[in-house]
């Protein structure tokens, strides 16, 4: 029984291949994801090293999600200090103060200096991968890079040596051993290279809930990597080398993991570079599946692809242009046209769908007051020549590391919430609009932690404590609302 009613109706929701009461086990792993429960299962990355990590019979491995109390585990309420071994995935920068947040509630000291014996700390996902120094003084171990490797091997070094039972330090050395693993209490730097997973079956999500953002859907990759070098993101080196997966591992694994679920969607950054896209559609559709992809370029898929993904009952479907300008639009490595999407979103349309949604980008390198202008023009265009119903989410452009755009700053507090505020008073009023703005302070928090460096510790911990933000990044000397660029002290950028 869970503990508690938020934790039973989770539980309840899901179709899980896992035993719910295993038996054997001799150690225990908590799993984290310091964000609800909603968000942590719609996280591919989160799910599938859940699934690996439950291939160790000897391992209790429990997931923890942040629900604001006494952090206690989802399947059996076991508080998180019980744990001798605790894993968190932090996909995002703001999610490292969650979790130390977490790990004050329940007792257990934030620096891993001051953990003497256990538990054993350990962060791994994007953003610790894209920078892992403003965490060094908090974890034991950092993971940079792909998970599977250390799932696969981490567990049998804690059955042997049980932390807790044993010198931290015995721990470490072992795991120093793992790729892509991180000992910042062994090495200042990190001089390895990132682990790389085995390319040749795709992620999936083993658990299937109707509480996750995408309710009651199994996802799966169908590519790694991105072939595109867009300047803002940093997916194509967090991807490390661009993989589309086999149509027949694909449709292989969603019948073997899949349980029966009528929603599958495909996860991938390039979704239309898919040469078996086609292939993947019309066998879905033919077992009668719902099939939800990723962000579609769509100036590179067929008229042909898009009508079969209507046909699987698709009413929604997601682009990102990023911007409107043909400068900017150049500079960033996207180019497409207005007409090629207003002629896109005719095609929508006629083929049934309903709602198109499309990102962009505000506060881009260069841009210029007439790039907003020509962005409100053009979404205007959009409405005016077109029946669909059109989201746009905008967010502010943060420098990210291992992108071209690293070293390029953010714009000040000030001119990003004039630009915000211009495009939002140029679009007022507009039927079969949704406008999905996307900035506040907490933008400028993250940007400051995506590209800071080891300065940063004492300012986390202390907002993990209670200190206001703001407060907690004036103290240490940082105004957010000045212009945040690049700290070329950082060492980041060695990261291979």
């Amino acid at each position: 029984m869970a503990y508690g009613s938020p934790y039973k109706k989770f539980l309840e929701s899901e179709l899980s291949p896992f035993d719910e009461n295993p038996m054997g086990w001799s150690e225990m792993l908590a799993w984290v994801y310091p964000n609800n429960y909603e968000v942590g299962m719609s996280n591919i990355g989160y799910q599938w090293l859940y699934g690996l990590l439950r291939e160790h019979r000897y391992l209790l491995t429990e997931r923890f999600f942040d629900f604001g109390d006494d952090p206690r585990s989802l399947e059996a309420g076991k508080k998180l200090g019980q744990f001798p071994a605790i894993a968190v995935s932090i996909p995002y920068e703001l999610d490292v103060t969650r979790f130390l947040a977490m790990l004050k509630r329940a007792g257990i000291p934030l620096l891993s200096s001051e953990r003497k014996r256990a538990p054993i700390i350990i962060a791994g996902g994007n953003a610790p991968t894209l920078n892992p120094y403003p965490y060094k003084d908090f974890f034991d171990i950092i993971v940079l890079g792909d998970g599977e490797r250390w799932a696969n091997e981490f567990p049998r070094i804690i059955a042997e040596l049980n932390p807790g039972r044993c010198e931290k330090r015995d721990i470490l050395i072992r795991a120093s051993e793992i790729p892509g693993v991180w000992i910042p209490e062994m090495d200042d730097q990190f001089t390895g290279e990132r682990a790389v997973r085995d390319e040749s079956i795709p992620a999936y999500t083993p658990i299937i809930t109707s509480f996750g953002h995408f309710r009651n859907m199994f996802l799966i990759e169908i590519q790694r990597g991105c072939p595109f070098r867009c300047g803002f993101c940093s997916s194509p080196w967090l991807g490390n080398s661009f993989t589309n997966f086999s149509s027949e591992s694909i449709l292989e694994t969603y019948k073997k993991y899949g349980r029966g679920t009528k929603r599958v969607g495909l996860v991938g950054s390039a979704i239309s570079e898919h040469p078996q896209l086609e292939e993947i559609l019309v066998q879905l559709q033919n077992e009668g599946i719902e099939a939800h992809p990723s962000s579609i370029r769509l100036d590179r898929i067929s008229t042909k692809t898009i009508g079969i993904l209507a046909d699987t009952g698709a009413r929604s479907i997601t682009f990102a242009p990023e911007t409107a300008s043909p400068r900017i639009g150049k500079m960033i490595g996207k180019s497409i046209s207005k007409e090629e999407i207003i002629e896109a979103a005719k095609k929508l349309t006629k083929l049934g769908f309903s709602e198109m949604k499309l990102y962009w980008i505000l506060g881009l390198p260069d841009e210029e007051v007439c790039d907003i202008e020509m962005m409100v023009d053009f979404i205007r265009e959009i409405l005016e020549k077109c029946e669909i119903r059109v989201i746009c989410s905008v967010n502010p452009f943060m420098p990210k590391p291992h992108s071209r755009f690293q070293d390029r700053p953010m714009m000040t507090h000030q001119e990003l919430r004039r630009r915000f505020r211009m495009l939002k008073d140029g679009l007022k009023g507009l039927q079969r609009l949704n406008l999905e703005i996307n900035y506040s302070f907490n933008s400028r928090l993250s940007a400051i932690l995506s590209i800071g460096g080891t300065n940063l510790s004492k300012v986390m911990m202390n907002i993990a404590k209670g200190t206001p933000a703001k407060r907690a990044l004036k103290d240490a000397g940082i105004d957010y609302r000045d212009e945040i660029v690049l700290d070329t002290k950082n060492p980041v950028l060695k990261i291979r």
